[in-house]
Formats: structure tokens, sequence, C-alpha cells
């Protein structure tokens, strides 16, 4: 293998300098005045179906209460009833005609 001195490359070694052998620097670099693009503020949008299962996730403190109530009542046997039952099917009905 050769090895090339700095000396060795002639007029390539010259590329870039000056005559005082300082590098020389574009003066768009030094003065640029260009306008950089400014940044809009984002957004995020949430979709119904989102917020109300962020609304049934988020759920109040109460309703662990009430879960073990009712754990308690069907262990017992006394929770199911024609009235209750009523109830959850209107419910399930009421989740079903939920508009997007």
């Amino acid at each position: 293998m050769s090895y090339i001195s700095p000396s060795d490359l002639g007029a390539a070694s010259n590329v870039g300098r000056t005559r005082s052998g300082q590098i020389s620097r574009p003066d768009t670099a030094l003065n640029d005045t260009r306008q950089r693009p400014t940044r809009s503020k984002d957004q995020v949008e949430f979709s119904n179906v989102a917020r109300y299962l962020s609304d049934l996730k988020a759920g109040p403190a109460e309703r662990s209460e009430l879960i073990a109530r009712i754990r308690e009542e069907i262990d017992a046997g006394s929770y199911d009833t024609p009235e209750k039952l009523d109830a959850a099917i209107d419910g399930v009905i009421e989740d079903l005609e939920f508009e997007l």
C-alpha cells in the first residue's frame, strides 16, 4: 500500500482554502435570514365512542360498593328477580340504541 502525503495531492489539497490557508465559508451560512417554519399546535379529537368508553372506565368510586353488594346477593340466591331482569334488558336496549 502506498502512502500519499498532503503535498502529493497538488491542487486537490487547496479545495476550500484561501491563499492564507484558512477554510473559506459561504457568506450565506453566516447571514442566513430565512424564516424557519413555525409549528402549529397539535389537536386531538375524541370520538363519541371513545368518550363513552372513558366514562365507563372512570366509573364512580361507589360502584365498587354496589358490585360487592350485588355479589353477596348473587351468592345468597336473592339477586335474580323479574324486576331486575327487566331493568337489565332495558339497559342493554339503551346501549344498543347509542348513536355515534
